[in-house]
């Protein structure tokens, strides 16, 4: 094996981890933070006065933008 190869090698197998912690870690991590912070301060929860309605609004809206993302 060459040395070109073996470079080569190397690096086509740091772009497929780099691409696979993106898909699996990266990426999931940044959708749930974003959902998150939509779910917190969507107009509708802001205004809920009774915590445990908010909360449950809260829950729902990140669980269907977990859906909207492809994470659930």
């Amino acid at each position: 094996m060459s040395k070109k190869q073996y470079i080569g090698i190397i690096i086509l197998a740091v772009i497929i981890l780099g691409f696979l912690f993106y898909w699996y870690e990266y990426r999931p991590t940044k959708i749930k933070e974003r959902c998150s912070a939509e779910a917190h301060f969507d107009i509708s929860a802001v205004l809920e006065p009774d915590y445990n309605k908010r909360q449950e609004f809260i829950n729902n809206y990140y669980n269907d933008c977990l859906m909207r993302f492809g994470l659930k």
